[in-house]
């Protein structure tokens, strides 16, 4: 036991103790020299990653009648932009609300006139003013039930054009088109020709232009070192993405102690939907890289020796990451200097021998 307290204080000693070699014995001893790397980025681990579709990018295509399937003019992985059509499609709805709507608008064309000619009328005192109120309240209530029939005909998807030939016309379309409301890839369609369609049921779905999603399970004891919004590098293969930290779970997963993390993917990242693989994360953050050799470890401490003339001096570090060839230190100023990166177990027994 006393001989590991003494160990300990040696080492703690020879921390705050200092080297100095001849050029000869540097030489003898092959001690070389070389200066950190300053970084802006350290890498954690490599994790398996999926690339998903926000919600809010994700639009579905339906009709809210019975129809029947007449032709199709887009069909899955198409571009389609907003208003282009979709399918056409046959309904008797879409006839009955047509025709509702004609008889509407005849009845507001009689009610208007009648209205006009019962006013003309009170003017001159022929009649009794309460027949003009009553057909001014008729004129309202087919108003409201002409605007009530133009809504249901726009829920059919009937265009204003359509809407105004059917009214000057009188004519009545068999056919009804399915535009599609916004720009984008048709991702998954289900509609084919001569086929019925039920109401409310998922035609096209169609994605939108934006930013994806990375997500990933990620062990807690990396978890804890970051935070929303935080940038983050990630590596996929050759490609580099600059990123941030969209959101990460309040909840752990009692099996495998992870949690969930969810990283911002960019329009020009070349991943597609779906897509599983190996993503490399590093975190913003600065700090300085230097050969793993350079690094000595003992009791729960990691040090380096700075080179100032012929004199080294050992400097406790902090190591944030490392891999087989490097180690990624925490930011001090003292790492500017030059670093040992061989020998260094010759400069420790230098140390403890003169303490």
């Amino acid at each position: 036991m006393k001989k590991i307290i003494m160990a300990q204080i040696v080492f703690a000693l020879s921390l705050t103790a200092d080297v100095t070699l001849t050029p000869q014995e540097e030489k003898s001893w092959q001690i070389q020299s070389a200066k950190a790397k300053e970084v802006t980025y350290v890498p954690l681990d490599t994790y398996m990653m999926q690339v998903t579709t926000p919600p809010t990018l994700l639009h579905t295509i339906s009709v809210p009648y019975e129809a029947q399937v007449v032709q199709l003019h887009k069909t899955e992985f198409e571009h389609a932009k907003k208003g282009e059509v979709l399918a056409t499609l046959s309904s008797q709805n879409w006839i009955e609300a047509q025709k509702e709507a004609i008889d509407t608008w005849i009845e507001l064309s009689y009610s208007k006139d009648e209205a006009n000619r019962r006013s003309q009328l009170c003017k001159e005192e022929i009649i009794a003013q309460k027949e003009c109120f009553v057909a001014d309240e008729e004129m309202k209530r087919d108003t409201i039930k002409l605007q009530a029939a133009k809504a249901l005909l726009r829920s059919y998807g009937a265009t204003d054009e359509v809407m105004q030939k059917l009214f000057n016309e009188l004519t009545i379309f068999s056919n009804i088109e399915l535009r599609s409301s916004v720009k984008g890839v048709v991702l998954q369609t289900d509609i084919q020709v001569g086929k019925n369609i039920s109401p409310s049921s998922a035609l096209f779905v169609i994605k939108t232009e934006g930013e994806n999603w990375l997500e990933a399970d990620i062990p807690q004891a990396v978890v804890k070192t970051l935070q929303p919004s935080q940038e983050v590098i990630l590596r996929v293969g050759k490609d580099e993405i600059k990123s941030k930290i969209l959101l990460i779970s309040p909840t752990l997963h009692p099996l495998n102690q992870t949690r969930y993390v969810r990283f911002v993917l960019p329009k020009d990242a070349n991943l597609l939907a779906g897509l599983r693989t190996k993503v490399e994360l590093s975190v913003a953050k600065r700090a300085f890289v230097i050969d793993k050799k350079a690094l000595i470890r003992q009791d729960n401490e990691s040090i380096v020796f700075i080179k100032k003339g012929q004199t080294y001096s050992a400097l406790r570090v902090d190591v944030l990451a490392e891999n087989r060839e490097v180690c990624y230190l925490e930011y001090k100023e003292e790492l500017k200097e030059p670093i040992a990166v061989t020998a260094t177990s010759i400069l420790q027994n230098r140390l403890n021998e003169e303490k």
